[in-house]
C-alpha cells in the first residue's frame, strides 16, 4: 500500500509531461504549417508589389518609394528570419552556433527597427499631403524621399550594432521562438534602443495618423459639399449656353429677314448687337468651362490622395493589429518571467508578427486600382500598359 502511494507522485509527473510534450508538439505543429503558409504568401505578395510598381509608370511615384522600402523590410524578414523561427518551433533550444544566434539577433532587431522606420516614413508623408498639400511636391520629392528612407536605416543600424561594441546583449531569449536582444541584460541598453528606436516612433507616427484622419474626414466632407455645387454650376453653365443659342439661332434669321434698303443700317447694327452678345456669353462659358475643369481636376486629386491615405493607414493598422498580441506576451513576460507566459500565446503572436509581412500585399491590391491592375496584369503574363492615360494620373495616383 505504501508503495502504490510512492508511485503515484511519479505517474502524475510522468503523465504531466506527456502533456506538455504533447502540448509542445501540436504547438510546434500549428506553428511551422502557419508560417509556411505566411512565408509562401509573404514572397510572393511582396515581389509581386516591386515588380508592379517597376512594370507600371503610374505607380512611380513619391509614395511608392515608401511603399516598396515596406515591402523590402518585409521580404528580408521572411527571407532571413522566419527560416529561424520554424526550425526552433521544432527543436525548442537554439541548436546552431552561437554567432548565428547573435547575428539573426542583430537581423531581427534591425529590420524590426527599420520597419517602425518605414512606417513613420509614411505617416509623415501621408500628413503632408493630406494637410499641407499645396507644398507636397516640394517637400516629399523623390529624391529627398530616398535619402530620408536611408537616414531611417542608417539610424536603425547605429542603435543595433552597439551590442557589437560591449554595450548590449544578443542571443538566444528562452521560451520564446527567435534570438533577438537580451532585454533583461545591460537595461540600459535595453530601455534605450526600446524608446528611441521603437517608442518616439512610434508615438509620432500615431499621433501624426490621428491628425491625418481628422484632415480625411474633413476634406471628404468639403469634397461632398464641392461636388454638389460643381454640378449645379455645370446644370447652370449648361442651361445658359442652350438658352444663348436658342436666342441667337430665333433672333438672327427675323433680322436677315428684315432688311431692306430703306433699314439697311438699323438691321446691321442689330445683327452686330446679337454677335456681340453671343460672343460674349460663349467666352464666359468657355472661361467657366476653363474654371470647372481645373476644379475637377483639383477634387479628382484630392480624392486619390484621400484613397492612398485610407490604404496606407490601413497598412499602419494592420502592423498594430498584428503587433497587438506580441505586446502583450512581452508584458506577461515582463511581470510574471517568460516561463510563464502560456505556450498558445506564445507561439500564436509569433506567427501574427510575420503574418504582418503577407497582409500588406492583400491591401494594396484590395484598396488601390493601380495596384490591383498591375497585379493582374502580372499574375495573367499580360504586358506593361504604361498608357498616357495613366500618365497623367501619375501625380493623382499615389501622391
Amino acid at each position: 500500500m505504501i508503495m502504490e502511494n510512492a508511485s503515484l507522485p511519479r505517474l502524475t509527473n510522468q503523465s504531466d509531461r506527456n502533456s506538455t510534450v504533447d502540448e509542445l508538439s501540436t504547438a510546434s505543429l500549428v506553428s511551422v504549417v502557419a508560417m509556411g503558409c505566411t512565408m509562401v504568401f509573404a514572397i510572393f505578395g511582396n515581389t509581386l508589389v516591386m515588380i508592379a510598381v517597376r512594370r507600371t509608370k503610374s505607380l512611380r511615384t513619391t509614395a511608392a518609394i515608401l511603399v516598396v522600402n515596406l515591402a523590402l523590410v518585409d521580404l528580408s524578414i521572411t527571407i532571413t528570419i522566419v527560416p529561424f523561427v520554424m526550425t526552433l518551433a521544432v527543436t525548442q533550444e537554439w541548436v546552431l552556433p552561437l554567432a548565428i544566434c547573435k547575428l539573426t539577433g542583430f537581423i531581427n532587431a534591425f529590420l524590426t527597427a527599420g520597419q517602425i522606420m518605414a512606417l513613420l516614413h509614411i505617416s509623415v508623408n501621408r500628413y503632408i499631403a493630406v494637410a499641407h498639400p499645396h507644398s507636397y511636391e516640394s517637400r516629399c520629392n523623390k529624391q529627398g524621399t530616398v535619402i530620408t528612407v536611408l537616414l531611417g536605416w542608417f539610424y536603425s543600424l547605429i542603435w543595433t550594432l552597439l551590442p557589437f561594441f560591449g554595450w548590449g546583449k544578443l542571443g538566444f531569449i528562452q521560451g520564446t521562438l527567435f534570438c533577438n536582444i537580451v532585454w533583461s541584460e545591460e537595461m540600459s541598453y535595453a530601455i534605450t534602443v526600446q524608446v528611441m528606436c521603437y517608442f518616439i516612433p512610434s508615438i509620432l507616427a500615431g499621433f501624426l495618423y490621428i491628425n491625418v484622419y481628422k484632415h480625411v474626414r474633413l476634406q471628404s466632407k468639403r469634397i461632398f459639399e464641392k461636388t454638389m455645387s460643381l454640378e449645379l454650376s455645370q446644370r447652370e453653365v449648361k442651361d445658359r449656353t442652350e438658352s444663348s443659342r436658342s436666342n441667337s439661332e430665333a433672333g438672327t434669321p427675323r433680322s436677315v429677314r428684315s432688311v431692306t434698303f430703306d433699314n439697311l443700317a438699323a438691321s446691321t447694327e442689330n445683327i452686330t448687337a446679337s454677335t456681340d452678345i453671343v460672343m460674349e456669353t460663349g467666352f464666359s462659358d468657355l472661361r467657366n468651362t476653363s474654371t470647372l475643369s481645373r476644379a475637377k481636376r483639383s477634387r479628382r486629386r484630392k480624392l486619390m490622395e484621400t484613397r492612398v491615405t485610407k490604404m496606407l493607414l490601413a497598412v499602419v493598422m494592420a502592423f498594430v493589429f498584428c503587433w497587438i498580441p506580441r505586446g502583450i506576451a512581452n508584458l506577461w513576460a515582463i511581470f510574471e518571467g517568460r516561463e510563464a507566459v502560456p505556450r498558445a500565446l506564445e507561439y500564436s503572436s509569433t506567427v501574427f508578427v510575420f503574418f504582418n509581412a503577407a497582409v500588406n500585399p492583400v491591401l494594396y491590391g484590395a484598396l488601390h486600382q493601380d495596384f490591383q491592375r498591375a497585379f493582374r496584369r502580372i499574375i495573367c503574363c499580360e504586358p506593361s500598359m504604361n498608357r498616357s492615360r495613366g500618365a497623367t494620373n501619375a501625380s493623382a495616383s499615389l501622391g
